[in-house]
């Protein structure tokens, strides 16, 4: 059994968790990574290609070699190999577009008492959005999380899409940076897609799908998916990451214009990863429900009994749920438009 004094240190220690997250935080900020991607360097050598204090970059470092960011040699840093693969530009499994924007985050969850006491999003954090390269930067944050999650859940949905007989037509609502249409156009040679999403998210976009080699099967279209149209005939919709910016009616009446886009059989697949069945246990989901709670206006986790609830609502035929494999995280909730009668 635990003591007082260690209780307080488990306080202590989730109190001051953010430390850790800022030096992280001003690691990839500096790009100190990239800066270290040829080998050792001195604190000098480094604060020196990227405008810094030279003292206090070997404070960080010393810190982000403590941490396991980088191996120290004397006076000289390299590279560790968690860094190389994930905090540089080229990475594996690089994450450094979104370790950079976790800053902005780490700015909105300042408001977090704010946005308890009033049950709304903060007026700061929806200003911030505005700010010049926001949509890129969130973007772009968005696209390093989805390049590693993404050939996992195309593999994931073979099951259902093996089995379509034609030409797969697939439109990605609200698909932000294209990765999961771009994942499923190189497993699928027959699917071509549409990346729907707002005017300044799709000039990003179209960058990203440029510079794939299945950019002559991805294309994009401007629009707001309240209020203009999404086209038809599609096989298949993906919502990911949509849902959880939408409160109950809004989440209601986007799927039934997502019903409407699709033919008849067509499936909408939507990602629910952040919240489970009700009463489940799942921190993540809690703190993703607070996250929703800073950034959108209604927006939440929804648990997964809702999500197929609401499907159900408009008329769809709700199948069973798909895990998806790791790396990525959670389950796609599938809903079946129903066949159209012989």
């Amino acid at each position: 059994m635990s003591t007082p004094f260690e209780r307080s240190r488990v306080v202590s220690d989730m109190l001051q968790g953010y430390r850790r997250a800022q030096v992280l935080i001003a690691f990839a900020a500096l790009g100190l990574g990239d800066a270290l991607r040829l080998g050792e360097r001195t604190p000098g050598e480094i604060a020196a290609e990227v405008g810094a204090d030279p003292s206090s970059v070997g404070r960080l470092l010393h810190a982000a070699a403590l941490l396991g960011l980088v191996e120290a040699d004397g006076e000289r840093y390299r590279n560790s190999p968690l860094t190389t693969d994930v905090l540089t530009t080229d990475g594996a499994a690089s994450l450094l577009n979104f370790v950079r924007r976790e800053s902005a985050f780490y700015q909105r969850w300042s408001h977090l008492t704010d946005a308890v006491r009033s049950g709304e999003r903060p007026e700061a954090n929806r200003r911030d959005e505005g700010e010049a390269d926001w949509v890129r930067g969130f973007t772009l944050a968005l696209y390093d999380t989805a390049r590693i999650a993404a050939p996992g859940i195309a593999a994931a949905l073979a099951p259902l899409l093996d089995r379509v007989d034609h030409p797969i037509r697939l439109i990605d609502v609200g698909g932000g940076h294209g990765g999961y249409s771009i994942a499923l156009a190189r497993r699928y040679p027959r699917l071509t897609a549409v990346v729907y999403d707002l005017p300044p998210v799709v000039e990003v976009t179209r960058e990203i799908v440029a510079a794939t080699d299945v950019a002559d099967r991805v294309t994009v279209q401007a629009g707001d998916f309240h209020v203009d149209p999404m086209g038809g005939g599609h096989d298949v919709a993906l919502l990911f990451g949509v849902l959880v910016g939408e409160d109950t009616e809004r989440s209601v009446r986007l799927l039934e214009t997502v019903r409407g886009s699709l033919r008849p059989g067509g499936l909408a697949v939507v990602r629910s990863h952040h919240a489970g069945r009700h009463g489940e246990a799942n921190l993540s989901g809690a703190l993703f429900d607070l996250q929703m709670l800073l950034a959108t206006r209604g927006g939440g986790a929804h648990e997964r009994d809702d999500t197929e609830a609401w499907m159900r609502q408009v008329g769809f035929e709700v199948m069973p749920p798909i895990e998806v494999p790791e790396p990525a995280t959670g389950r796609l909730l599938i809903g079946r438009v129903p066949a159209a009668p012989r």
